[in-house]
Parts: structure tokens; C-alpha cells; sequence
């Protein structure tokens, strides 16, 4: 389905200018092409430069927004939402900019002249101090830039005018809508630092008018925010010579995202082009010319005809320039055969070496994507690293992209996996070829089957025996006995034995993942795991467990929206992730909409149905291991054990059906909601004592304690949220449990009796003060002011 987001501005400028002496193969391998034999293309040179070894340097700023400082907050009616894909975006052209396909653009920090920005890197302060850097190119340099952020008109009067104004800005993310001038970055004034760059070649892309972005007290946000597309292209057009852009959509047209491409729609064809489907004439390289034909035919068949993108040169040779290079594999490319693409990335080892059908085609490092245009059909791949190789065999389709990553990980294969494998991509794990002894594996593998069958004490032994039988050397055995550890409640014994395994092996993100959620539940500093599991996640943004621990992260922040969000990915990576839905329900639940409670309960239906999928894999799964799969350590142990994931299943269900009769009073028969919850607060009692789960139970008494208020049962709430308060008392990250005091202040209100519920109500406050926004909290002290006087007008009832 094609869902159309907030109003969003991408602008590409310009692509790549590294000599690039155009092959069929890497450097030094066989089988080069005889029509590519000599030629040599330069992404941003002219023929000529390219001919001379003229010097063209490469710049470029790429800037991506997806989160605001005043995201998603009505401040005096002005509001600005938060985007889904924007910084994601700008991230994906970036990738492409430093393979050699995009013309090996190089960082600032790699001694090259490209700068990212991103969500709160892009300040109006930092926008305009990078694009001022590219005043520093020379004229036969070639620069980018690119920009995902929202655009709007901000109506503005001039001193000892009586009439106003509308003043297109982009939006930035210190942006205050009350004060534009100062906090966002006017569109006149972008014009303006591109006109003055010295280089005379450079192309410029918008992503603009999604609906909705920008909301300003009293307007139309979508009537807004095309108008500024079209106040956009009308400043653009007035570039000087040498500068082309294309933007993603007409005049008065929305642009549309599509939830199953992670991204905008014409940022995703104009990736696709540029990787080289738009390379219709078979010449090595795309031209502006190709491209736009491309994005003018592909744009508007995704969208259903609902968006034209909009380009202008100023120069006749801008049209000609070399925007990327397209690298065949084939020895003898077919002008009229059929071809795909094969994206290849390692985001954390160098040195593999892909061959297809035998013939060697790339040499692969960290960071840098390879997009290799491919005859389509059934291709063999082998990806080799020092005496580790493995091979693939893949359908690649004509004109459609087969994205392929190949890590060093814990994991070895996905197709013995307890969830089903991302469809964003096809993983590629390679394994050292050294085998653990004959008693190390015996001991490991021993370990494996106590640990499936949660005998957890046991485990550890044998895995810590199988890790001295190999001089501590033994990754897998340190992952597993981590996991262990962490279902024991031994927080630091797991962190030592995740830090080991990654010692071991470096490379292994699934185990920085796992590390990352170790510390999370031990109490270390948020700002540290926050900071690992970005950077899990811009290296691999088809995980789709670091989005889990990143959005129950963000949950325990109160950034609903930014959790809601990464779940939300997480799940279009992957729909039957069980505890992305698990999480995204319980983030629902926090939110104040119908709509969104109601789409709680949906997904802690479809969370509780996939963990019992689940748990009878595992019992399949224990009668052997195959392959290792990161999956068996996830689900059989810590947090997503069986009895420990069902039981926070039923409970998040029950919170789900709770909630939905506290806040929508248009249902017709609440009793029979509550009724269905309490009998799943029930079963997640159960399995909560059967696996000693203190703290869900604490929970547990909470959501009992809601449930028996809605139903009207003043009594049976004050005792079970007395007991869960009680219960938190030994429990660090639960002591003065915010949520039962929340809970017992409602219930001694609703039974009249103020001056307790003044005093809880005083707690939540100075527990939970700190999360709240100014409003939310000035709104919780007039309460309890309120509270206070009627307890002194009352007192025979306190």
C-alpha cells in the first residue's frame, strides 16, 4: 500500500568525480569486457577531462531529517512531524556517493570533501557552514548535495508593512516555527549558496510535498506545503549555468512513500538508476538524460500515476555528464538482452571476493556497496574471504535489484531459523573453517540442548567447559552462555561473556546487538547503548532485532513516536518478528488515540499467535542443532524465553483491552473486554510465577489494578496496585513503581478519599516530572492543587 507521509525535501547535488577507468571486473581481474577495454569515465567530468586526467575533486553535503528537536509537539499552533525515511535516505545516497559505481565520494574524515547530517546534526548553524565548504571547489570540480527534510511556507511581515507574505523555508531540525528567520533555512537563500558554489557542474534533487508535514495555526498543512514545492521550482530555475535538478513531483503534486521500499518512491527509483537500470543505451554509464527518462517513466507507474517528477538544466553539456558508472559483470554485454542488479555490502569485514558463474567480479569492503549490473536469471555467486567461502544461487530479476549482504556473524545460516528471515535482502554468513576440538564441540553441543529445554545452571557449565577446552577461545560458546547467564539474572556475568565473543570475533553485530540490550537491562548508561545501536543499525538497517532493543529503548524514554517508528521498520523487515509486535503494541498503549489502541490489541494478538509459533519451532529445534542461527539464542533464552515471552504477551494483550475501554467510550460492551483481559492476566500470572518473574509480576498487579477500576471494583484496585507497589520495592528500576502510583490516585479519587490521592499523585509527579512537557506537567500540578483544596474541604473523607 502506498502511504503518503509528512512534506519532505530531497536534494541531490551533483554525483562523483574520482577517475574511474571502467572495467567489467576489479582491478587486475580477468575477464574485462572489450567494449569497456581502454575507456575510461569519470562520474562529473567531461569527455574531455576524462580523456586529459583533468582533476575534478568531488563535494558534497548530504542532510537528512527524520526527527525534530520540536517533533511531533504543538507549540502555539505550530507543529512539525516527525518523517519515517528521510535521515534513512540521505544515509542511502551516501552509501552510493562512496562506491565506486557513485564515483568514490570521500568523507571530511577520509580526507575527501563530503559531509552527512543528520536528524539533530542538521542545525540551520551546521547546514550552512557545510554548504559554505563547497565555495572551496575549483570550476571543473563536480559537488552534491542532498537534502531529506520538510519544506514549508512561514507567513512573514516586514517592519511597517500591514500585509504578510508567505516565505518558503526548509525546515530544519532546530527549526522554531515561531521564529523561521533565525532556526529554519529560507529556499531564496539555498538558491543562493548554490548559485555562488565556483564549480560550473553539479544537478540538484527534490523530494518534495509530502502532505501534512508542517502544521501552522489555522492553515491547510498540505495546501502548504506544495505550494512551497512550487515556490521551490520557480527559485531552482534560476540557478546559474552548469547546475541541472530534478524534483520528485510536479507543481502542486504530493510525493508518495511506500512502506514496502523504506523510502521515498523517487528517492528509490533514482537509486535504482543510478546502480544502472537507467542505463538504457548499455554505455557504462547514466546520464542526466537517463535518468530523468527513467524516474518520468518508473515514478509514475509506482504511484499510480499520482506523481511526475520536475527537472531543468541551465547548460546543454549538464545533460551528458557521467552521474554514475555501470559496472557489468558479464564478459560481452547484450544490447538486447535483459539484465538486473546485484547490491552487494560487508558493513564490517574487507576483503571479500565475489565471482559470478566462476568469473571474479568485485573485491568487497567494509562500507562500500557494490552495485553490479548482471544478464537476468539464475546466477551462482561465491563470496570468498582467505579460506572462508560460500556460494549462493540466485534468480536475479530483469530490471529489479537483489540486495546481498555478507557478514561474519554468530549466525551461519537463516534457513533453520525459529523467525523468518528479512525480505529487504539475502544474508551471507561467512564461519572460520577452524573447528573447536572433539570435547569442546561435544561440550557446546550438550550446552545447546540444556539450553533449549531452559535448564540454564546447566548450560553455563557446559559452555564454560566447552570455552576452556579451546583456551578460551571459542565465540559461539561465550554468545550462548551470555544468554544463559542473562536468563539467570547474572547482568554482569552476561555482559563479560557478550564482551568476549566479541573480542573473538569483532565483526559479530548480532552479538553487539546482544551486548547492546545487556547493558540496556543492567542499568548502563542510555546515551552509551543508544549510541551502539545506531550504529548497529545505519551498518545493518534490515536487523530487525537492534530496531526492537533500539524501540524498547526509546519506550522506556517515552519517545513513543520514535519507538512506534523503529518497530514499525522493524516489521517491514520482517512482518512475523514477534517481539516487534510485542514492543509496538505496548507502545501503542501508551498513546492517546482510539485508532491506536485498537491497532494494540490487533498487534499483541498477532505478537502472543507468533510467540506460540514460536514455541513449537523450539521444540523441533531441540532435538538437534544444524546451523546456527542468532535466532535459537534470542528466542530460547533471556527476555524471549518461552514461559517469559508468553507471559509478557498475555499481559501486553491485556493492557491492550484495558486501555481501549479506558479511553473509548463508543464501545459497546466494555465489560466483556475487561472480562477478556482479566482471563489473560490470569495466564500471564501463571507463567510469571512459574518462571520466578518478579518484575512482570509487579506489572502484572498494576494492569490488574486498571482493569479492576474501569470494572468498578474501587476495593480490588487499591489492593492489587498497593501490592505492586510494595512488590517494586525490591526491584531497582521499578522502586517507586510511577505507574501504581498513577493507578492509586485515580482509584482514592474515584472513592473520594483526596488526601491520598494527593499524595500519590505528588509521587508520580516528582518520579515522572522530568518526561513530561511543560504543558503535560503544569496540567498534573493544577490536579493535584486541586486535590489538596478538596482534601481541606473534605476532611472526613481522608
Amino acid at each position: 500500500m502506498i502511504r503518503v507521509n509528512a512534506f519532505r525535501i530531497g536534494i541531490l547535488a551533483s554525483f562523483l568525480t574520482c577517475a574511474f577507468a571502467l572495467t567489467s571486473v576489479s582491478a587486475g581481474a580477468a575477464g574485462e569486457d572489450q567494449r569497456a577495454r581502454g575507456l575510461k569515465i569519470k562520474v562529473g567530468a567531461t569527455s574531455q577531462e576524462a580523456a586529459s586526467n583533468e582533476p575534478v575533486e568531488l563535494w558534497a553535503v548530504l542532510i537528512g531529517v527524520s526527527r525534530y528537536k520540536y517533533g511531533d509537539q504543538n507549540i502555539d499552533g505550530y507543529q512539525i512531524g516527525n518523517l519515517k525515511n528521510a535521515a534513512d535516505d540521505a544515509q542511502a545516497i551516501y552509501d552510493f556517493l562512496r562506491s565506486p559505481e557513485g564515483g568514490g565520494f570521500r568523507d571530511e574524515t577520509e580526507g575527501g570533501h563530503m559531509v552527512m547530517l543528520k536528524d539533530e546534526q542538521a542545525t540551520k548553524e551546521n547546514v550552512e557552514k557545510a554548504l559554505a565548504k563547497i565555495r572551496k571547489a575549483k570550476p571543473n570540480d563536480y559537488f552534491v548535495i542532498y537534502i531529506a527534510a520538510h519544506g514549508s511556507l512561514v507567513p512573514y511581515r516586514a517592519p511597517g508593512s500591514s500585509s504578510t507574505v508567505d516565505v518558503p523555508y526548509f525546515v530544519l531540525h532546530d527549526t522554531d516555527l515561531r521564529n523561521p528567520l533565525g532556526t529554519a533555512m529560507r529556499m531564496d537563500s539555498f538558491r543562493q549558496a548554490v548559485s555562488e558554489i565556483p564549480a560550473r557542474k553539479g544537478i540538484v534533487l527534490s523530494d518534495t510535498c509530502h502532505s501534512g508535514g508542517v502544521q501552522l495555526a489555522g492553515r491547510d498543512a498540505g495546501d502548504t506545503s506544495s505550494r512551497a514545492n512550487n515556490r521551490y521550482i520557480e527559485e531552482m530555475n534560476r540557478v546559474a549555468t552548469g547546475v541541472g535538478f530534478i524534483s520528485a513531483s510536479d507543481q502542486l503534486e504530493q510525493s508518495f512513500e511506500r512502506d514496502d521500499l523504506n523510502r521515498g518512491v523517487f528517492t528509490h527509483c533514482l537509486l535504482q538508476a543510478l546502480a544502472g537500470n537507467a542505463d538504457v543505451d548499455k554505455d557504462y554509464k547514466v546520464t542526466f538524460n537517463e535518468l530523468v527518462s527513467y524516474l518520468r517513466e518508473e515514478v509514475p507507474r509506482l504511484t499510480e500515476g499520482k506523481q511526475h517528477p520536475h527537472y531543468n538544466t541551465t547548460a546543454i553539456e549538464a545533460n551528458y555528464l557521467p552521474l554514475s558508472v555501470v559496472n557489468y559483470a558479464d564478459s560481452v554485454v547484450d544490447a538486447g538482452g535483459e539484465y538486473g542488479l546485484l547490491v552487494m555490502r560487508t558493513p564490517d569485514i574487507d576483503g571479500v571476493e565475489v565471482a559470478i558463474d566462476g568469473s571474479p567480479v568485485a573485491t568487497l569492503d567494509s562500507r562500500i556497496q557494490r552495485s553490479i549490473k548482471v544478464k537476468s536469471g539464475a546466477r551462482n555467486i561465491s563470496f570468498t574471504r582467505g579460506e572462508m567461502k560460500r556460494n549462493l544461487l540466485a534468480t536475479v530479476e530483469p530490471g529489479q535489484a537483489k540486495v546481498v549482504e555478507i557478514n561474519l556473524t554468530f549466525s551461519e545460516s537463516e534457513e533453520d531459523s525459529l523467525a523468518e528471515p528479512t525480505r529487504e535482502q539475502v544474508n551471507v554468513f561467512l564461519r572460520e573453517e577452524k573447528e573447536p576440538s572433539k570435547q569442546a564441540k561435544d561440550s557446546f553441543l550438550k550446552g545447546v540442548e540444556s539450553f533449549n529445554k531452559q535448564r540454564f545452571d546447566e548450560a553455563v557449565n557446559l559452555f564454560t567447559q566447552a570455552i576452556q577446552a579451546t583456551g578460551n577461545a571459542y565465540a559461539d560458546a561465550f554468545v550462548y552462555r551470555g544468554r544463559a547467564e542473562q536468563s539467570l539474572g547474572r547482568k554482569e556475568a552476561a555482559i563479560a561473556s557478550f564482551k568476549a565473543a566479541l573480542a573473538l570475533r569483532p565483526s559479530d553485530f548480532e552479538t553487539q546487538t546482544l551486548l547492546a540490550e545487556a547493558k540496556f537491562n543492567a542499568g548502563y548508561n542510555v546515551e552509551e547503548v543508544v549510541s551502539d545501536l545506531r550504529g548497529i543499525i545505519s551498518r545493518h538497517p534490515n536487523f530487525p532485532f537492534a530496531r526492537v532493543v533500539y524501540g524498547d529503548v526509546l519506550l522506556l524514554r517515552r519517545d513513543f513516536v520514535g519507538a512506534e517508528r523503529e518497530l514499525r521498520r522493524a516489521l517491514t523487515n520482517n512482518p512475523q518478528y514477534p517481539p516487534a509486535r510485542l514492543i509496538l503494541a505496548d507502545v501503542l498503549t501508551y498513546q492517546d488515540s482510539k485508532e491506536k489502541q485498537r491497532r494494540a490489541v490487533d498487534e499483541a494478538e498477532k505478537a502472543l499467535q507468533l510467540f506460540e509459533d514460536i514455541s513449537r519451532k523450539q521444540v523441533s529445534a531441540s532435538r538437534g542443532l544444524r546451523r546456527l542461527s542468532i535466532s535459537h539464542v534470542i528466542f530460547g533464552g533471556g527476555r524471549y524465553v518461552n514461559e517469559a515471552a508468553m507471559a509478557e504477551a498475555h499481559h501486553v494483550l491485556a493492557k491492550a483491552l484495558t486501555r481501549m475501554v479506558e479511553r473509548d467510550d463508543s464501545l459497546p460492551n466494555p465489560e466483556a473486554y475487561l472480562a477478556k483481559a482479566r482471563g489473560h492476566i490470569q495466564e500471564a500470572m501463571k507463567l510469571a510465577q512459574k518462571v520466578s518473574d518478579k518484575r512482570r509480576m509487579v506489572l502484572l498487579l498494576d494492569t490488574s489494578a486498571q482493569n479492576y477500576l474501569l470494572g468498578g471494583n474501587v476495593a480490588g484496585a487499591i489492593t492489587d496496585a498497593q501490592a505492586a507497589l510494595k512488590s517494586s520495592e525490591d526491584l531497582p528500576d521499578l522502586k517507586d513503581f510511577a505507574e501504581a502510583h498513577y493507578t492509586l490516585y485515580s482509584a482514592y479519587t474515584s472513592d473520594q478519599k483526596f488526601a491520598k490521592a494527593a499524595e500519590h499523585l505528588e509521587k508520580f509527579i516528582q518520579v515522572t516530572g522530568s518526561q513530561m512537557s511543560p504543558a503535560e506537567r503544569k496540567g498534573y500540578e493544577d490536579e493535584l492543587k486541586r486535590l489538596k483544596r478538596d482534601k481541606d474541604a473534605n476532611r472526613q473523607k481522608n
